[in-house]
Protein backbone atom coordinates (compact mmCIF):
# COMPACT_ATOMS: atom_id res chain seq x y z
CA UNK A 1 0.00 0.00 0.00
CA UNK A 2 1.64 3.10 -0.83
CA UNK A 3 1.51 5.88 2.21
CA UNK A 4 0.92 9.24 0.60
CA UNK A 5 2.01 13.14 2.03
CA UNK A 6 -1.75 13.66 2.60
CA UNK A 7 -2.41 10.86 4.68
CA UNK A 8 0.19 11.47 6.77
CA UNK A 9 -1.23 14.62 7.21
CA UNK A 10 -4.91 13.34 7.91
CA UNK A 11 -3.66 10.49 10.52
CA UNK A 12 -2.04 13.22 12.22
CA UNK A 13 -4.78 15.39 12.46
CA UNK A 14 -7.04 12.46 13.21
CA UNK A 15 -4.74 11.38 15.96
CA UNK A 16 -4.46 14.86 17.41
CA UNK A 17 -8.56 15.55 17.23
CA UNK A 18 -8.83 11.85 19.24
CA UNK A 19 -6.40 12.35 21.26
CA UNK A 20 -8.18 16.58 21.70
CA UNK A 21 -11.18 14.74 22.36
CA UNK A 22 -9.81 12.66 25.29
CA UNK A 23 -8.86 16.03 26.77
CA UNK A 24 -11.53 17.60 26.75
CA UNK A 25 -13.84 14.95 28.42
CA UNK A 26 -11.43 15.16 30.90
CA UNK A 27 -11.31 18.60 31.95
CA UNK A 28 -15.15 18.35 31.64
CA UNK A 29 -15.07 15.91 34.46
CA UNK A 30 -12.18 18.01 36.13
CA UNK A 31 -14.52 21.44 35.65
CA UNK A 32 -18.04 19.48 36.84
CA UNK A 33 -17.09 16.90 38.92
CA UNK A 34 -19.18 14.57 37.12
CA UNK A 35 -18.03 11.61 35.41
CA UNK A 36 -21.09 11.37 33.28
CA UNK A 37 -22.79 14.62 32.12
CA UNK A 38 -24.33 13.54 28.44
CA UNK A 39 -25.97 10.32 27.71
CA UNK A 40 -23.34 8.98 25.33
CA UNK A 41 -20.79 9.20 28.35
CA UNK A 42 -22.08 6.40 29.96
CA UNK A 43 -26.00 4.97 28.60
CA UNK A 44 -26.26 2.73 31.44
CA UNK A 45 -24.86 5.22 34.22
CA UNK A 46 -27.30 8.10 32.84
CA UNK A 47 -30.43 5.61 32.89
CA UNK A 48 -29.42 4.72 36.44
CA UNK A 49 -29.53 8.06 37.17
CA UNK A 50 -32.17 8.89 36.23
CA UNK A 51 -34.30 6.26 38.14
CA UNK A 52 -31.86 7.42 41.21
CA UNK A 53 -33.35 11.27 40.92
CA UNK A 54 -36.95 10.35 40.27
CA UNK A 55 -36.90 8.36 43.77
CA UNK A 56 -34.67 11.21 45.63
CA UNK A 57 -37.23 14.03 44.12
CA UNK A 58 -40.46 11.55 45.23
CA UNK A 59 -38.16 11.18 48.59
CA UNK A 60 -37.91 15.42 49.02
CA UNK A 61 -41.78 15.90 48.60
CA UNK A 62 -42.88 13.22 51.20
CA UNK A 63 -40.41 15.25 53.60
CA UNK A 64 -41.78 18.11 52.65
CA UNK A 65 -45.45 16.77 53.80
CA UNK A 66 -44.12 15.44 56.82
CA UNK A 67 -42.80 18.45 57.69
CA UNK A 68 -45.94 20.42 56.56
CA UNK A 69 -48.38 18.19 58.36
CA UNK A 70 -45.58 18.04 61.98
CA UNK A 71 -46.23 21.58 61.61
CA UNK A 72 -49.97 21.82 61.43
CA UNK A 73 -50.20 19.03 64.03
CA UNK A 74 -47.69 20.94 66.35
CA UNK A 75 -49.71 24.01 66.04
CA UNK A 76 -53.13 22.01 66.63
CA UNK A 77 -51.46 20.70 69.72
CA UNK A 78 -50.42 23.98 71.21
CA UNK A 79 -53.88 25.25 70.86
CA UNK A 80 -55.69 22.43 72.07
CA UNK A 81 -53.10 22.08 75.72
CA UNK A 82 -54.29 26.26 75.84
CA UNK A 83 -57.39 24.83 76.01
CA UNK A 84 -57.16 22.41 78.54
CA UNK A 85 -55.97 24.80 80.08
CA UNK A 86 -58.80 26.95 79.92
CA UNK A 87 -61.11 24.29 80.92
CA UNK A 88 -59.06 23.47 83.95
CA UNK A 89 -59.78 26.84 84.98
CA UNK A 90 -63.04 27.06 84.24
CA UNK A 91 -63.68 23.52 85.68
CA UNK A 92 -62.05 25.36 89.10
CA UNK A 93 -64.38 27.82 88.81
CA UNK A 94 -67.85 25.70 89.11
CA UNK A 95 -66.38 24.05 91.32
CA UNK A 96 -66.03 27.18 93.66
CA UNK A 97 -69.67 28.63 92.06
CA UNK A 98 -71.53 25.35 93.33
CA UNK A 99 -71.94 26.41 96.97
CA UNK A 100 -75.16 27.59 98.09
CA UNK A 101 -73.11 29.92 100.80
CA UNK A 102 -71.69 32.52 97.99
CA UNK A 103 -73.71 35.50 97.69
CA UNK A 104 -74.56 37.40 94.88
CA UNK A 105 -71.58 39.17 94.04
CA UNK A 106 -69.47 36.40 94.47
CA UNK A 107 -71.21 34.47 91.58
CA UNK A 108 -70.82 37.77 89.76
CA UNK A 109 -67.39 37.70 90.04
CA UNK A 110 -66.89 34.29 89.07
CA UNK A 111 -69.17 34.27 85.69
CA UNK A 112 -67.49 37.84 84.95
CA UNK A 113 -64.01 35.45 84.96
CA UNK A 114 -66.00 32.65 83.02
CA UNK A 115 -66.43 35.64 80.69
CA UNK A 116 -63.12 36.30 80.14
CA UNK A 117 -62.32 32.45 79.87
CA UNK A 118 -65.33 32.11 77.11
CA UNK A 119 -63.45 34.76 75.28
CA UNK A 120 -60.03 33.22 75.49
CA UNK A 121 -61.78 30.09 74.29
CA UNK A 122 -63.45 31.88 71.25
CA UNK A 123 -59.86 33.24 70.04
CA UNK A 124 -58.11 29.47 70.83
CA UNK A 125 -60.60 28.25 68.10
CA UNK A 126 -59.82 30.71 65.72
CA UNK A 127 -56.21 29.95 65.96
CA UNK A 128 -53.84 29.97 63.44
CA UNK A 129 -50.87 28.10 61.23
CA UNK A 130 -49.42 31.12 59.35
CA UNK A 131 -52.54 32.40 57.43
CA UNK A 132 -54.69 29.85 57.83
CA UNK A 133 -57.30 28.63 60.57
CA UNK A 134 -57.01 25.48 62.42
CA UNK A 135 -60.19 24.54 62.80
CA UNK A 136 -62.21 25.99 59.97
CA UNK A 137 -61.98 22.27 57.76
CA UNK A 138 -61.76 23.05 54.80
CA UNK A 139 -62.58 26.65 55.11
CA UNK A 140 -59.17 28.20 56.35
CA UNK A 141 -58.98 30.71 55.02
CA UNK A 142 -62.16 31.84 56.76
CA UNK A 143 -62.43 33.13 60.57
CA UNK A 144 -64.28 29.92 62.48
CA UNK A 145 -65.81 31.32 64.65
CA UNK A 146 -67.83 34.18 65.39
CA UNK A 147 -68.50 35.86 68.81
CA UNK A 148 -72.80 37.05 68.82
CA UNK A 149 -73.30 39.35 71.93
CA UNK A 150 -75.64 41.62 73.44
CA UNK A 151 -75.16 44.06 75.35
CA UNK A 152 -71.18 43.60 75.47
CA UNK A 153 -71.81 39.79 76.24
CA UNK A 154 -70.86 36.38 73.70
CA UNK A 155 -74.14 34.99 73.60
CA UNK A 156 -73.87 32.48 70.60
CA UNK A 157 -70.94 31.30 68.64
CA UNK A 158 -71.75 30.94 64.81
CA UNK A 159 -69.23 28.18 63.12
CA UNK A 160 -68.19 29.83 59.82
CA UNK A 161 -66.04 26.52 58.68
CA UNK A 162 -66.81 22.98 57.79
CA UNK A 163 -66.60 19.47 58.63
CA UNK A 164 -63.61 19.13 55.96
CA UNK A 165 -61.13 16.91 56.98
CA UNK A 166 -57.54 17.12 55.62
CA UNK A 167 -55.95 14.30 54.37
CA UNK A 168 -51.79 14.61 53.68
CA UNK A 169 -49.57 11.80 52.30
CA UNK A 170 -47.23 10.49 55.25
CA UNK A 171 -45.47 8.09 52.59
CA UNK A 172 -46.82 6.80 49.38
CA UNK A 173 -50.12 5.46 49.96
CA UNK A 174 -50.92 6.21 53.01
CA UNK A 175 -52.89 9.28 53.76
CA UNK A 176 -53.43 11.13 57.13
CA UNK A 177 -55.98 13.66 58.89
CA UNK A 178 -53.97 16.45 60.09
CA UNK A 179 -56.76 18.74 61.32
CA UNK A 180 -59.24 18.79 63.60
CA UNK A 181 -62.81 20.27 62.44
CA UNK A 182 -63.55 22.83 65.12
CA UNK A 183 -67.51 22.86 65.82
CA UNK A 184 -68.03 19.72 66.87
CA UNK A 185 -65.64 20.02 69.62
CA UNK A 186 -64.88 24.05 70.30
CA UNK A 187 -68.72 24.70 69.65
CA UNK A 188 -70.08 22.33 72.71
CA UNK A 189 -67.20 24.31 74.42
CA UNK A 190 -68.20 27.77 73.99
CA UNK A 191 -71.94 26.76 74.63
CA UNK A 192 -70.81 25.20 78.05
CA UNK A 193 -68.73 28.58 79.05
CA UNK A 194 -72.06 30.38 78.03
CA UNK A 195 -74.52 27.81 80.17
CA UNK A 196 -71.55 28.04 83.42
CA UNK A 197 -71.32 31.86 83.12
CA UNK A 198 -75.01 32.69 83.08
CA UNK A 199 -75.99 29.65 85.67
CA UNK A 200 -73.28 31.57 87.68
CA UNK A 201 -75.53 35.12 87.44
CA UNK A 202 -78.51 33.92 87.09
CA UNK A 203 -80.98 35.48 89.63
CA UNK A 204 -82.40 31.86 90.34
CA UNK A 205 -79.14 30.60 91.08
CA UNK A 206 -78.88 26.64 91.01
CA UNK A 207 -75.62 24.99 92.41
CA UNK A 208 -77.05 22.01 90.19
CA UNK A 209 -77.05 24.00 86.99
CA UNK A 210 -73.60 25.64 87.78
CA UNK A 211 -72.87 21.67 88.89
CA UNK A 212 -74.00 20.16 85.75
CA UNK A 213 -72.21 22.94 83.07
CA UNK A 214 -68.71 22.26 85.50
CA UNK A 215 -69.26 18.24 84.55
CA UNK A 216 -70.08 19.15 80.80
CA UNK A 217 -66.78 21.00 80.69
CA UNK A 218 -64.57 18.06 82.17
CA UNK A 219 -66.31 15.59 79.81
CA UNK A 220 -64.90 18.17 76.92
CA UNK A 221 -61.74 18.17 78.39
CA UNK A 222 -60.99 14.83 78.26
CA UNK A 223 -62.49 14.86 74.87
CA UNK A 224 -59.52 17.49 73.89
CA UNK A 225 -56.88 15.36 75.66
CA UNK A 226 -57.74 12.35 73.39
CA UNK A 227 -57.56 14.79 70.47
CA UNK A 228 -54.24 15.50 71.97
CA UNK A 229 -52.91 11.71 72.38
CA UNK A 230 -54.30 11.01 68.78
CA UNK A 231 -51.81 14.06 67.31
CA UNK A 232 -49.05 12.77 69.71
CA UNK A 233 -49.52 9.48 67.84
CA UNK A 234 -49.37 11.04 64.74
CA UNK A 235 -46.68 12.96 64.96
CA UNK A 236 -44.57 10.05 66.16
CA UNK A 237 -45.59 7.94 63.14
CA UNK A 238 -44.63 11.54 61.44
CA UNK A 239 -41.43 11.19 62.53
CA UNK A 240 -40.45 7.89 62.07
CA UNK A 241 -41.34 8.13 58.60
CA UNK A 242 -38.87 11.04 58.03
CA UNK A 243 -36.48 8.99 59.71
CA UNK A 244 -36.61 6.55 56.97
CA UNK A 245 -37.09 8.48 54.44
CA UNK A 246 -34.16 10.53 55.40
CA UNK A 247 -31.70 6.83 55.36
CA UNK A 248 -33.51 6.18 52.20
CA UNK A 249 -32.62 9.58 50.47
CA UNK A 250 -29.05 9.39 51.88
CA UNK A 251 -28.42 5.87 50.21
CA UNK A 252 -30.04 6.95 47.44
CA UNK A 253 -27.71 10.04 46.85
CA UNK A 254 -24.84 7.73 47.48
CA UNK A 255 -25.75 5.51 44.70
CA UNK A 256 -26.07 8.74 42.57
CA UNK A 257 -22.53 9.68 43.58
CA UNK A 258 -21.36 6.76 42.67
CA UNK A 259 -23.35 6.38 39.27
CA UNK A 260 -22.21 9.73 37.68
CA UNK A 261 -19.25 11.38 40.39
CA UNK A 262 -15.88 11.62 38.95
CA UNK A 263 -13.19 10.07 40.85
CA UNK A 264 -11.23 13.37 40.84
CA UNK A 265 -7.68 11.96 41.85
CA UNK A 266 -8.12 9.69 38.95
CA UNK A 267 -9.65 12.55 36.63
CA UNK A 268 -6.19 15.27 37.89
CA UNK A 269 -3.96 11.93 36.87
CA UNK A 270 -5.42 11.07 33.75
CA UNK A 271 -5.71 15.05 32.84
CA UNK A 272 -2.12 15.56 32.95
CA UNK A 273 -1.18 12.19 31.41
CA UNK A 274 -3.36 13.74 28.68
CA UNK A 275 -1.97 17.10 28.33
CA UNK A 276 1.15 15.22 28.30
CA UNK A 277 0.08 13.38 25.35
CA UNK A 278 -1.80 15.71 23.60
CA UNK A 279 1.54 18.19 23.54
CA UNK A 280 3.94 15.58 22.40
CA UNK A 281 1.80 14.88 19.68
CA UNK A 282 1.65 18.36 18.38
CA UNK A 283 5.30 18.97 18.63
CA UNK A 284 5.59 15.40 16.52
CA UNK A 285 2.60 16.45 13.97
CA UNK A 286 4.22 19.93 13.83
CA UNK A 287 7.09 18.47 12.35
CA UNK A 288 5.77 15.87 10.14
CA UNK A 289 2.90 18.16 8.74
CA UNK A 290 5.46 20.76 7.97
CA UNK A 291 7.26 18.51 5.51
CA UNK A 292 6.80 18.75 1.91
CA UNK A 293 8.18 17.71 -1.66
CA UNK A 294 10.40 20.11 -1.55
CA UNK A 295 11.62 19.50 1.12
CA UNK A 296 12.53 16.47 -0.67
CA UNK A 297 14.48 17.78 -3.33
CA UNK A 298 17.05 20.31 -1.77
Amino acid sequence: MRITQNMIHKMAVDGMQTNLLRLSKTQRQAVTGKRVSRPQDDPFAVEQSLGFRTRIKAGESILRNVALSQDWLNATDKALNDMVGVLTRAQSLALTGANDTLGAPERQSLATEVNGILDQAIAIGNARQGDHYLFAGFQINTRPFQANQTAGETTSVTYLGDNGTMLREAEPGTNIAINIPGNPLMGQIFDKLIQLRDSLKSPTFSTTAVSAAGADLKTLMNQTLDFQADIGTKLRRLETTAERVQAGQTGLKSLLSNAEDADMAQVVSDLQQQEFVYRTALSVNARVINVSLLDYLR
